[in-house]
């Protein structure tokens, strides 16, 4: 499972089909976290792997695939089924991780996934029914084919130095972010932008004028 593109389902609302169902198409690994398990086998797919404390799925589901998925029973309470995905996807060095079903839910469970991308990989993108959002931590990202007028905005993790913005109206260049929300709300002006973080740790929010995933 090495170097594959991995799909992380999560037990919440998900995006329509037509976000979710090319996310699909493209995953080499699908990861079910717990409930989500149902979800998936409502849109007529398995996924590969389920992971969680299994207290959400129900026993004739889980019986009736305990021969074609691999079960991760992980009861770790100080962690998320989100957080327990990531980290087991982690450990194949995905090419990429993508996101779906964090919205819906407690205020906590909406809150929580945005918190879990500060400890995933780089290469990590939750899509919601509108936006993709990463995070980028001590490094840079560079991001292709975004609609124009699509906005952009940056929420800092504590202090970030050295924030770097390109191919927005408002240009960052070298700036230092705190928490709060000064990065609200910028507009793409061309295909591509650019956000460099020499240090700490930024969350991007794109939200294109059209629905669906687009390139990275």
């Amino acid at each position: 499972m090495n170097g594959k593109r991995w799909l992380i389902c999560a037990d919440g609302v998900w995006p329509s089909e037509e976000v979710w169902q090319p996310l699909k198409q493209r995953s080499d690994v699908i990861i079910a976290c717990d409930g989500a398990l149902h979800q998936c086998l409502e849109r007529g797919f398995e996924p590969n792997v389920v992971i969680g404390d299994m207290d959400s799925v129900a026993e004739k589901a889980m019986k009736k695939t305990q021969e074609t998925i691999e079960w991760l029973s992980v009861k770790n309470q100080d962690s998320s089924d989100l957080a327990k995905a990531i980290d087991h996807a982690r450990q194949h060095d995905p090419l990429q991780i993508d996101i779906i079903g964090v919205e819906g839910g407690s205020v906590g469970h909406q809150i929580a996934p945005y918190f879990a991308l500060v400890d995933a990989p780089q290469n990590t993108t939750i899509y919601s029914a509108g936006a993709r959002i990463m995070c980028v931590k001590d490094s840079a990202i560079e991001l292709h084919s975004i609609e124009k007028g699509s906005q952009v905005s940056l929420f800092a993790f504590g202090a970030a130095d050295g924030v770097t913005l390109t191919g927005c109206e408002w240009v960052l260049e070298n700036e230092t972010l705190t928490t709060g929300t000064r990065g609200l709300n910028n507009k793409s002006l061309a295909a591509k932008i650019k956000l460099v973080v020499e240090q700490g740790a930024v969350l991007l929010c794109v939200e294109p004028d059209q629905s669906g995933p687009f390139g990275r």
